[in-house]
């Protein structure tokens, strides 16, 4: 037994990329000399790995177990689209519900508040056929093939050469605490990232570009709309618009075709969507509203720092020709956290982080505030929630350390990727005037 599970190591440690691997993590993080030493050696980097894999088993296993709970995927969009289906108007329906102060038992089952516009909720109007339990069933299988396919269109848009750094990048991201949420809780993240990213892929092919194809995917991203609608800006920074106008028609038909089943005029159907977003309970604590919220300043003053910010981005982006795209994506994935409300599930976007250290887009001070802000949101919150209980009056102070230093390390790496894209595209100006000269 000591002997196959030492062959086992053995062959593992032979897998191209392994040291490639070990020496991107020595170079890139400021670690004591000791630690150093310590993993530089091949065994400790096998057991890495097998600790890994088994945690993914277990996140994986947990997320399954929790999806198809009773109260498991709660934020599928099944009863809304039921209510479509039918006739009746979901979002008429919640909104007097809340009106009411909530004293009677919600309209949809387990409180699945429509909080998607119209043209998203037609979307999933095939899946209304379906019982509960069977919806339950197929929509964690979907999230699993989104899932494998979110990871391949990555690698598709943007490669990792080594395939030990891509396995290590892989069971990082499926030991994560926000992927095991979003599965249980039946979020749409891994759809729509999954079709962003292979949005991506077919509108930046090599071998060819499918634009219509890729507009296509990119209507079914904008499902989860707060988390690709700022990623979509890439789109419009490189003057690729249509991609952008095909997914925008599609939702526009969808939006129209639900509005008139309903007899309602389409921009009904959008601003009580819009409605119910803002009648929700939660603000979150990290975007810029829940900050200003907690300063005890207006509101207006976060909706002013959004507004300022997005157009700067939006006059600026198209400037920066010669960004990298993985690195403008990364950045937009955390300007989507700081200008939406978005749960910690949400935090599988820092996939883009991991990724874009992967590959040696970040580097130096940038990696260390980009992983800090990964091991917190991807491991530390959950971890610093699990044991306060067992703190007494100390375990709420150490919660509260953990979502401050989240907070300062989010927006510590906003900062320095935006300072990192910036420094490139001036450097990229320089050597054009020179060779002008």
């Amino acid at each position: 037994m000591h002997k196959l599970l030492y062959n086992s190591i053995a062959v593992s440690l032979r897998v191209p990329g392994m040291h490639a691997l070990k020496n991107r993590l020595l170079q890139n993080l400021a670690i004591p000399g000791w630690i150093r030493a310590l993993l530089a050696r091949d065994t400790v980097i096998a057991l890495v790995f097998f600790t890994l894999s088994a945690a993914s088993l277990a996140f994986l296993y947990t997320a399954a177990n929790n999806a198809l709970l009773p109260s498991g995927s709660h934020d599928f969009m099944w009863t809304p689209a039921k209510t479509l289906v039918a006739g009746d108007n979901p979002y008429a329906e919640f909104i007097a519900w809340k009106e009411a102060g909530n004293k009677h038992t919600p309209p949809h089952f387990l409180n699945q508040s429509p909080s998607y516009p119209a043209s998203v909720i037609m979307l999933f109007t095939p899946l209304a056929a379906l019982d509960w339990p069977t919806a339950k069933l197929f929509w964690l299988t979907a999230n699993m093939i989104f899932l494998a396919l979110l990871l391949s269109g990555l690698q598709k848009s943007f490669p990792i050469t080594k395939p030990a750094v891509l396995a290590f990048v892989a069971l990082v991201f499926l030991c994560s605490t926000p992927l095991r949420a979003s599965l249980g809780a039946g979020q749409h993240n891994f759809l729509s990232l999954a079709a962003f990213f292979w949005a991506y892929y077919f509108s930046n092919k090599e071998d060819g570009a499918n634009p219509t194809l890729a507009g296509l995917l990119l209507s079914i991203a904008w499902v989860k709309y707060s988390l690709t609608f700022p990623l979509t800006l890439l789109f419009i920074a490189r003057g690729n618009w249509k991609p952008v106008v095909i997914a925008a028609i599609v939702h526009s038909l969808l939006t129209a075709a639900a509005a008139f089943q309903m007899g309602l005029w389409p921009h009904e159907f959008f601003f009580s969507s819009v409605e119910v977003v803002l009648m929700g309970d939660g603000v979150g604590f990290l975007n810029l509203v829940a900050l200003s919220m907690n300063l005890q300043l207006p509101l207006s003053t976060a909706l002013f720092a959004i507004s300022i910010a997005s157009a700067y981005a939006l006059w600026l982006l198209p400037r920066h020709k010669a960004s990298d795209d993985l690195l403008l994506l990364t950045f937009l994935g955390l300007f989507s956290c700081a200008v939406f409300y978005h749960h910690g599930y949400d935090f599988i976007v820092l996939i883009l982080c991991v990724w874009a250290m992967a590959r040696g887009s970040i580097r130096g001070k940038a990696s260390i505030l980009c992983g800090t802000l990964v091991a917190l949101a991807w491991c530390g919150q959950w971890m610093a929630n699990e044991i306060s209980p067992f703190l007494g009056a100390h375990g709420y102070h150490a919660v509260q350390f953990i979502d401050y230093l989240l907070i300062a390390s989010f927006y510590g790496s906003l900062i320095v990727l935006w300072n990192q894209q910036r420094n490139r595209q001036n450097q990229h100006s320089k050597s054009l005037i020179a060779v002008q000269i």
